[in-house]
């Protein structure tokens, strides 16, 4: 014994779920508000952040590259001259915490000048993007000059989030 479908002919389609046969039936253009609120734009931030922390710190434990000035980088520079070995998996904690921030921040640096354009335009679209891709290429051209900029940058990504930790469980 079937069930019955019921009867949804009383049910009428809005305005988004009709189906519209012809050019001119479509609205006019119009801009595409945000909606966005600037702790709407800083929680996207946050949250995009720990994500590249955490996508960053998988590709460190599992990275064939050893980080530079490592115990690790210091002996394949011994074997220059020989075939290059890939580390293997697990072996260079120090390469997890290096990568974790350098991706973390990335990733922060996007979604800030992204968003805070999208803020700032009240328009989300692909032009956003644009400028957090160009901001993105202009802080790591500027972070990747030296080995001593990503250390600081790796020092404070840790203590912005330690920072976050501690106001997250003490804020009232």
């Amino acid at each position: 014994a079937q069930c019955p479908m019921p009867d949804r002919s009383d049910i009428h389609p809005t305005d988004d779920q009709k189906v519209r046969t012809s050019p001119t039936s479509q609205p006019a253009a119009m801009p595409n508000p945000s909606n966005v609120t600037v702790n709407v734009w800083l929680a996207d931030v946050a949250t995009t952040s720990i994500t590249g922390t955490s996508i960053g710190g998988l590709w460190g434990a599992f990275n064939p590259y050893p980080v530079p000035n490592s115990k690790q980088a210091l002996e394949s520079m011994q074997n220059a001259g020989k075939k290059f070995v890939p580390l293997p998996p697990f072996s260079s904690f120090s390469s997890v915490g290096y990568y974790a921030g350098l991706f973390g921040s990335i990733v922060a640096v996007h979604r800030f000048v992204s968003g805070g354009v999208a803020v700032a335009r009240d328009r989300h679209d692909y032009w956003n993007e644009i400028f957090g891709v160009v901001g993105v290429y202009l802080y790591t051209s500027f972070l990747t000059k030296n080995e001593f900029r990503v250390s600081w940058n790796n020092r404070a990504v840790a203590g912005i989030a330690i920072g976050s930790i501690v106001y997250a469980n003490t804020a009232p």
